[in-house]
Formats: structure tokens, C-alpha cells, sequence
């Protein structure tokens, strides 16, 4: 409990001017609130908004570094910024520069949660897991990109939400028939369950039939593939 509350202080005290736009967003013009948001992203970082936005995340993540200590709290107070820009871009219509700022924001914590700073049974991942929903919900109505969803996969097979995992696959496997590396990816995913307890696997909620299904589906669907597609 002391770690958590340390670390949500630790936001709280960074966000004075983000929560001012959260906040107040239905009132504060276009203009002013991407000062407020320009301000705070070079509290941060040095860096107006859109050229923090420019850089990718393995790159933020890296200026978020000290001593080879990441600042978990910063980075999560940045994909806030972008969710609020991306909320005050919607708000006026401007859709399209809205989409990219909560891609941006996604892309952020999907980078921060697959970090090897974050661990999946600590409660900072809970709340970078929390982040990563409430994004993916702004984005539904938008199509998501190929890389995005690969680091999807890996985000819910690291924190072992296997049931998601599966959800991820499938989705993709059906915008990407093309795609023969995922069912080798696929097939490994179900092949490291097959030794996994019953209780870790309802845990993540799954089962041992759905492993055993899934599994089946991957090879069918490889053997086609191969068929199809002969060295």
C-alpha cells in the first residue's frame, strides 16, 4: 500500500496542469489548453507536446531513465498528457490528430508495461493495465495498427491475462491470413500452457480445454498455411 501511494503522490504532484485541462477541458479554448499541455510536457521533459509526440517510445522511455532506473510515474503522467490532448483534439472535431494522440498515449504504456522495470505482479502494472483499457476503448472505433497489436499480445501474455492473449490472436490472425510467423507464435503461446495449473490458467481466465482447442485450431490453420504457401 505505501509503494502505490508513493507513486500515485508522485503523479499528483506532476499533473497540477494536467488536471487543470482534464478538468476544465469543456471550457478552456483549443489555444489554451495546448499551452497548459505544452507547459506541462516541458515540465517533464523539456519538449513541447507534439515534439514529445514526434519521438517514439522506446525514446521517451530512454530520457526517462536515470541510472538505468526508469521513472515509471513520469511515463504514465506523459500518456495522461496524450489522452488529454487527444480528448481536447475529439472535442473539437479534429479527429484524425485525436486518433494519433491516443495511439500515441497506447503505444506508451504497452512500451512501459512490456519494460523490464515493471513487474507484471506489481501494482504499478495494475495501473498501467488500467490505462491500457481505458485506451483501447478510446480507440474502438479506429482500426489498430499491426505493430500495435503484436504488442498487445505480449502485454496480456506478460501480466498472463491468457484469455486476452487469445482474443488478440484471433483478431489478428483474421485481418492478417498472410501473417504464417503469428501461427508459429500462436502455437508456442498454447504449446507453454499445456504445463500451466489449473489455477494459473483460471487466473487468467482460461482452461485446459481452451488450450487444448486453441492448440488444435493453430496447427490446423499452420498445415494450411504451408499447403498454400510451399517453400
Amino acid at each position: 500500500m505505501f509503494k502505490r501511494d508513493y507513486f500515485m503522490r508522485q503523479i499528483e504532484q506532476m499533473t497540477v496542469m494536467l488536471h487543470r485541462i482534464l478538468f476544465n477541458k469543456e471550457h478552456i479554448p483549443l489555444e489554451d489548453a495546448q499551452k497548459l499541455l505544452d507547459e506541462a510536457s516541458r515540465h517533464l521533459l523539456g519538449l513541447n507536446i507534439r515534439s514529445l509526440q514526434a519521438l517514439s517510445s522506446k525514446d521517451i522511455l530512454e530520457l526517462l531513465s536515470y541510472h538505468g532506473n526508469l521513472d515509471t510515474a513520469k511515463a504514465m503522467v506523459i500518456c495522461d498528457m496524450f489522452v488529454a490532448q487527444g480528448d481536447m483534439l475529439q472535442r473539437h472535431e479534429q479527429m484524425d490528430e485525436a486518433y494519433h494522440a491516443y495511439l500515441k498515449s497506447l503505444d506508451l504504456l504497452l512500451h512501459l508495461s512490456l519494460s523490464s522495470e515493471v513487474d507484471p505482479k506489481d501494482e504499478v502494472s495494475g495501473e498501467i493495465g488500467s490505462r491500457i483499457d481505458q485506451s483501447l476503448e478510446r480507440l474502438d472505433r479506429w482500426m489498430m495498427p499491426e505493430d500495435m497489436k503484436r504488442l498487445l499480445f505480449a502485454h496480456y501474455e506478460k501480466v498472463c491475462n491468457y484469455a486476452k492473449v487469445e482474443d488478440v490472436l484471433f483478431h489478428y490472425m483474421e485481418d492478417h491470413p498472410d501473417q504464417g510467423e503469428l501461427l508459429g507464435q500462436g502455437i508456442a503461446f498454447y504449446e507453454k500452457l499445456l504445463d500451466a495449473e489449473d489455477d494459473a490458467l483460471q487466473a487468467g481466465n482460461f482452461s485446459k480445454d481452451e488450450v487444448l482447442d486453441g492448440l488444435r485450431i493453430m496447427r490446423d490453420k499452420q498445415r494450411a498455411f504451408e499447403i498454400m504457401n510451399p517453400l
